[in-house]
């Protein structure tokens, strides 16, 4: 059987009974020889954090490799159990240990997302004076990604300082059969060391140990973890028309994210085969909360541990009034058929005319003062808790919001009743000196009605109710998700292609302030969003056969991306003028060429794909 170590004990060995792999692979523990390199105690992360020079260990790893758990077992004595429950690190945790004057050191805990390209992270500071680095690979996840992180880890730490000691955990082999973990360490030990020696690192030493934090006879672990599920499965979401959408797994609907309700790791402790039901009737938004499981976690059978409160997370976000009686809830359909749309109809919308399929929609706006609406936000703004990251309830008090929502009308019983569609808020800001710039805060098209040109037809309806008031400077908006931001890109490179300052002949002559004066005057697109516009057509306009169009396409990008290195140059001069050299090292991190290059392209590929797939949809939209 091949050996892997439980962690308990830093400073206890175990020898491989066969050396598979020749000099330099080991099968353990820590290693006894952690020498400290030189480290002059400043830190753009946290001056003055090891002012005792101890030897200092870095801890990385991709996220949930189990890092973390690592050090809490080992270190803190915590019990494997508990770090069930452990959060995943999103900053650099410093740990001071001291089991004894002779057995002090300090362990860095990195987050596993830590960018060594980020100009705030200062690779000299931080593997100059370092002993030892620790990178932690979860054995039964698939470990590309993480070979791939470890590769750039040992090279970028190498480069700094020669000295320190690369160490790999293997870890989670508990999990793993006798035979998967032999295989996991041949074929980890064996990607590891090709890819350096390719990239010219033959002289780096890589030591790899399989390592748990269980014993091999864990059964209350494995048990434990049938009592664990994850929330975005667990949850069920409906929007009920009639009683029989109930029972009909069609009208079922899954939740994007859940860590808003339970946490980052987005799990529920305590039950087995795990069902929330969170129902919505259609149109008033009438509200329904149940559960059901197998069965609950004992307390008295797993050390005190108790199941988690999943109806008091979920209730804490709910307005009152919302039901726990199915039978009470399915009641309530019968007052649908009295519901009607807040505020004004601005337009209408169809999909699948002259079809069976035939859908009709309709879009309104409002403010909180209509009748009924600040109750029914209520109910309706807490779908954003599963679909909006960084959701926040807005402030309805405050007269400046403004909201505008989707219905669609649908044929029930000889009539028409109406289901929510989506919605979004508008809150106008005050632009100097006299003016309004309204921005976007929230947008959501519900997951039953995306994909069906929804979010297009919306954001257009807010730009039109704007585009009349010679009061409104411009439309922003805040922090738009990915999803958003694809979306603003097609509408707006829509509307734009229809500008004469928007023509191939004009594209090719490069951004002018005719564009940006000609999209806020017509469109209320402010400056940020025209330059993004004009390079999204520029781009289709642009012969990517010809090699002298296209790189002068590259070029015109690529210029705008680097005005913040020409700042930072800029800063660095200056900076020079008024510190000594170890001032400035403390107070500016500057990137060199090679680096400004190497990002400058990357950052160029990745807005070039944006850029692609906006086109298409362009393409597919005409």
């Amino acid at each position: 059987m091949a050996p892997y170590h439980r962690i308990s004990d830093p400073w206890s060995y175990e020898q491989e009974e066969e050396d598979h792999y020749g000099p330099g692979y080991e099968v353990g523990s820590y290693t006894k020889d952690y020498n400290d390199g030189p480290y002059d105690g400043e830190s753009d992360l946290n001056v003055n954090s090891n002012p005792e020079g101890k030897p200092r260990i870095l801890l990385m790893g991709l996220r949930r490799s189990g890092k973390s758990s690592i050090q809490k077992v080992v270190f803190h004595k915590m019990s494997p159990n508990e770090t069930l429950f452990l959060e995943s690190t999103n900053k650099i945790v410093k740990d001071e240990i001291s089991n004894s004057s002779f057995v002090q050191f300090q362990i860095w805990d990195f987050p596993g997302q830590v960018d060594f390209f980020d100009s705030n992270f200062d690779c000299e500071m931080i593997f100059g004076g370092c002993g030892a680095l620790v990178f932690v690979i979860d054995a039964q996840d698939d470990y590309i990604d993480a070979l791939m992180k470890l590769n750039l880890t040992v090279t970028r730490a190498y480069k700094v300082n020669p000295n320190i000691r690369f160490e790999v955990f293997i870890h989670k082999v508990d999990g793993l059969s006798d035979d998967h973990k032999i295989e996991a360490q041949r074929d980890i030990h064996q990607r590891a060391n090709d890819e350096l020696m390719e990239e010219g690192f033959d002289s780096v030493n890589l030591s790899f140990y399989l390592t748990s934090i269980y014993d091999h006879s864990s059964y209350k672990k494995t048990l434990l973890q049938t009592f664990i599920t994850d929330s975005n499965e667990a949850l069920d979401l409906k929007l009920v028309c009639e009683p029989s959408d109930v029972q009909n797994d069609e009208t079922t609907f899954k939740p994007e994210m859940s860590h808003q309700i339970f946490g980052e790791n987005e799990s529920i402790f305590g039950y087995q085969n795990l069902k929330i039901s969170l129902y919505y009737t259609a149109g008033k938004l009438n509200t329904y909360l149940g559960m059901t499981y197998k069965a609950e976690v004992d307390p008295k059978q797993f050390d005190g541990a108790i199941a988690d409160d999943v109806m008091g997370a979920i209730s804490a976000k709910l307005p009152p009034g919302y039901m726990t009686n199915l039978d009470d809830f399915v009641a309530t359909l019968n007052k649908e058929q009295t519901f009607k749309p807040f505020g004004d109809l601005l337009s209408t919308y169809s999909i699948n005319k002259g079809s069976a399929t035939e859908r009709h929609f309709q879009l309104y706006s409002c403010t909180i003062e209509e009748t009924g609406f600040r109750s029914y936000h209520e109910r309706l703004q807490t779908f954003l808790l599963w679909y909006v990251d960084a959701a926040s309830f807005i402030d309805v008090d405050d007269d400046r919001w403004r909201f505008y929502l989707i219905f669609e009308k649908y044929p029930c019983d000889g009539g028409h009743r109406y289901a929510i569609c989506g919605y979004a808020t508008v809150y106008l800001y005050f632009a100097y000196p006299n003016k309004t710039r309204p921005r976007i805060s929230q947008f959501l098209v519900l997951p039953p009605f995306q994909r069906l040109g929804l979010g297009a037809e919306l954001l257009n309806v807010i730009y039109r109710s704007f585009l009349k008031d010679s009061n409104i400077l411009d439309i922003t908006v805040e922090d738009p998700s990915d999803e958003f931001t694809r979306l603003r890109d097609f509408v707006d490179a829509q509307n734009c292609k229809k500008l004469p300052s928007f023509s191939k002949e004009k594209l090719h002559q490069g951004f002018t302030a005719e564009m940006v004066d000609e999209a806020q005057r017509d469109l209320k697109i402010n400056k940020k969003q025209a330059r993004r516009v004009y390079e999204i057509l520029r781009f289709q306009a642009t012969n990517l056969s010809d090699l002298e169009e296209y790189r002068a396409y590259r070029l015109d990008v690529k210029r705008r991306l680097n005005i913040p290195y020409q700042k930072e140059a800029s800063d660095y001069k200056k900076l020079q003028k008024a510190l000594n050299a170890e001032e400035l090292r403390s107070t500016l991190s500057t990137s060199t060429k090679e680096q400004r290059i190497e990002n400058l392209e990357k950052q160029y590929q990745t807005i070039e794909n944006e850029y692609r797939h906006t086109l298409e949809r362009l393409a597919a939209s005409q």
